[in-house]
């Protein structure tokens, strides 16, 4: 549960205890006495409406990862009571999806929620990999991934992990009716062994969710090959067995909150 406590700024804890009325020592003091409390802290709805106050930007006021705690947080409090959320079907189009049982139990894990936190802010502000590619460059890093030491090639398996899911997650109109075209299908299905008809089931257009269902089948078991390779957290193997239910709490948040945001920093697509 220390996690979110350890992804907080100096900034961040000063900004929180202005909100509460509290000294930003005595208030950190008392989050490392009680680091479960910080998940209050982050759920009250005073929190929540002053970081995301319409008079102040985003990035002027707290880090990436306290923006996206604070969305989590809400994300989590909308779904313990949603009787359905909405689901992608095509680019702008939305429909009820009355299956939300296992999203309820996604969320009530905290490691979780967090994983997806840091996800988010990982891609606010990125990290170069450990070999020549961008950060968001889902085929470069692909390519490197028989050419990089085991260490890095833990790395790179995470991060196309991380990025699939970020893509399907916050960006589902860019990514979701896009199917593989058969080279990068077989070039991204070659890294995790898939065999031929797993690739050709990459890069079939007949799906409605056919560059949805793409990514999460590579994202899945990215994060599991991740995890064989050792010195990965547990969360990742964790998440990777609920893909889906990964991307669509990210979808809900990105729908309902993030887009409506202009928060400052560069989430590329």
């Amino acid at each position: 549960m220390t996690s979110y406590l350890d992804g907080l700024t100096e900034r961040d804890l000063g900004t929180l205890a202005a909100i509460v009325g509290a000294e930003s020592d005595g208030l950190a003091a008392e989050l490392r006495r009680r680091p479960w409390w910080i998940h209050d802290l982050l759920a009250r709805p005073d929190v929540f409406e002053k970081v995301l106050d319409r008079h102040a930007h985003p990035a002027d006021v707290v880090s990436p990862f306290l923006l996206f705690s604070v969305l989590m947080h809400k994300t989590t409090e909308d779904l313990r009571e949603a009787t359905y959320v909405s689901e992608w079907v095509g680019p702008q189009s939305r429909m009820p999806l009355f299956d939300v049982a296992p999203l309820q139990e996604f969320i009530e894990d905290p490691g979780r929620t967090s994983f997806l936190t840091a996800l988010l802010a990982s891609f606010a502000v990125p990290e170069f990999p450990p070999v020549p590619s961008g950060p968001f460059d889902l085929y470069g890093l692909a390519l490197w991934l028989d050419q990089a030491i085991p260490g890095d090639r833990i790395v790179l398996l995470r991060r196309l992990g991380d990025l699939s899911l970020f893509l399907t997650g916050v960006f589902p109109d860019h990514t979701g009716a896009r199917p593989l075209r058969p080279v990068d299908a077989e070039r991204l299905g070659r890294t995790i062994g898939m065999t031929a008809d797993e690739i050709l089931a990459l890069c079939d257009g007949s799906l409605l969710f056919a560059g949805l269902d793409a990514l999460e089948s590579l994202g899945s078991r990215w994060y599991g090959a991740a995890v064989l390779g050792g010195s990965t957290p547990p969360v990742v193997g964790d998440v990777a067995t609920r893909f889906r239910s990964a991307r669509r709490v990210l979808n809900h948040l990105a729908d309902r909150y993030l887009h409506r945001l202009e928060t400052g920093w560069t989430l590329a697509a």
